[in-house]
């Protein structure tokens, strides 16, 4: 596929294969909850909850932390690793000591498990170096040899779906492949296809051929059901990449069952997956999104504004804030990049920026702080990461200043809203209430976080449309006294 080809329209090829069945979810919990298995996400940034509720992230790693996360009867639990914003060095170190973490504490409490590594949905991220890692770790503490990692980068709440064994982005009504998009020329983690097998070849700079990837087609999970894909997951051996196609939550549903299945003949797996197959393969069903009530904090000051916090630099995300700022009196803060990575300028900026931020708060005045539009950039990728990581420990900063507890948090952007909860709101243990809208999860912190019991609007970078953070804040201004 070349640019400026047509592509088919987003419901053309929807329809292709359109079955649904609400009762495979349900067959899907009843399994977890007889076998008792669990799965543990092990997630780059805190958008990867943006599809359940009622589970709990933690982002402490130590034993402790992993042993509370697994001592309820949920099956699933989530661990924020944040690995996406840093570089290859720290990410194995840190993906080396959560698995040997879990080995001993999975050890002592009898629980039999498999490992998630949720990641981002437009392909950007740290494989496969995240899936070698886990493999080697898990074999050299527990003797576990995985079979397979299925790639599945489906996440249907933004329109992300793979057909053909391409990955592709529903833009506007079409469907474009997300090689085509402004997230491929990620400065860290650009591609050049869309074509996942071919995609795993690029990443793995030649060492797996595409030829070599097991395919799991629509044709497959419609026409074969559970049985046809439970032998195709029977086939995999020595963590062959295996590719999931899948334009809904049914296909999804079909392979968890399968994958459940083949678990329970003695294969192992890991996965590498956007945020859709986590619902799917935890047999967590479907609830309305979140109302005003549930994503605005019952006991800070009804004087106190909100706060929203803007790291992300992607075009949607600068769509996003300019409608919001176009159509709301949200006081509006911009911090200057330039400053802030200048050492001689950086305290200055901060300074003047928390100064305001808290006066704005403590007035009752909604607070929109955002980085400067402009994206400044190096040479490699190390450098990068850098610029990323000065940035978003900037706007930790920020938050940590505050005095008073805004009335709703939003953090726009992975890496931001995962240092903004973890260094910022200093939060170890969360609930996940569930979306504000699709794809936006809302956090409820923990009593050992800087504002306690606070539900936190966790804004991915790259979903939504230019009017969703707008529609967020409409949505919470119009439930206070009925009016904007």
């Amino acid at each position: 596929m070349s640019k400026g080809t047509q592509y088919p329209s987003l419901k053309d090829a929807l329809d292709l294969f359109s079955k649904s069945d609400d009762g495979l979810r349900a067959e899907i919990k009843a399994h977890l909850k007889r076998t008792k298995h669990k799965f543990i996400v092990l997630d780059d940034d805190p958008t990867g909850v943006q599809t359940v509720h009622d589970i709990f992230v933690i982002t402490d790693w130590g034993k402790d932390w992993i042993k509370k996360g697994l001592s309820d009867e949920r099956s699933v639990l989530y661990i924020l690793t944040n690995t996406r914003s840093y570089n290859s060095e720290k990410t194995e170190s840190i993906n080396r000591e959560i698995v040997r973490n879990i080995v001993d504490v999975t050890k002592e409490m009898g629980i039999d498990y498999s490992i998630i590594s949720r990641s981002d949905s437009t392909l950007r991220g740290h494989y496969p170096l995240e899936i070698n890692v886990l493999q080697d770790e898990l074999f050299k503490t527990a003797h576990v040899e995985i079979s397979g990692h299925l790639i599945i980068p489906a996440f249907f709440e933004a329109h992300r779906y793979t057909l053909d064994n391409t990955h592709f982005l529903g833009v506007g009504d079409q469907l474009v492949p997300v090689n085509e998009t402004e997230f491929a020329n990620d400065s860290v983690f650009g591609f050049n296809t869309a074509n996942l097998p071919k995609w795993i070849e690029e990443k793995t700079n030649g060492r797996v051929n595409s030829e070599s990837a097991l395919i799991i087609s629509l044709e497959d999970i419609h026409k074969g059901g559970i049985d046809e894909v439970y032998d195709i997951l029977l086939s995999a051996n020595n963590n062959a990449p295996i590719i999931v196609n899948a334009k809904s939550y049914y296909d999804l549903d079909i392979v968890s069952l399968a994958v459940l299945k083949a678990i329970d003949s003695g294969k192992h797996f890991l996965f590498r997956t956007a945020a859709s197959f986590v619902k799917s393969i935890a047999g967590i069903q479907e609830r309305p999104y979140l109302s005003a009530n549930e994503i605005v904090s019952n006991d800070a000051n009804e004087k106190n504004g909100g706060f929203i916090i803007v790291g992300s630099h992607t075009n949607k995300t600068t769509e996003q804030i300019k409608e919001l700022m176009n159509k709301y009196p949200i006081e509006q803060i911009e911090i200057s990049v330039p400053k802030i990575l200048d050492e001689e300028t950086r305290t200055e900026e901060l300074t003047r920026v928390c100064q305001l931020v808290d006066h704005n708060i403590s007035s009752n005045h909604d607070t929109l702080v955002f980085t400067s539009r402009d994206l400044i950039s190096a040479n490699d990728k190390e450098e990068n990461l850098k610029i990323s990581q000065t940035v978003s420990s900037s706007l930790v900063q920020v938050i940590r200043s505050l005095k008073v507890k805004p009335k709703f948090i939003m953090a726009k952007g992975g890496i931001t809203s995962s240092d903004v909860a973890t260094e910022g709101l200093e939060i170890k243990y969360a609930k996940i209430l569930g979306q504000a809208i699709a794809g936006v999860p809302v956090w409820l912190t923990g009593s050992e976080a800087k504002f306690k019991n606070t539900p936190y609007i966790v804004f991915p970078g790259n979903v939504g449309d230019k009017e969703s953070i707008a529609q967020i804040f409409d949505n919470i201004k119009k439930d206070q006294k009925g009016e904007i």
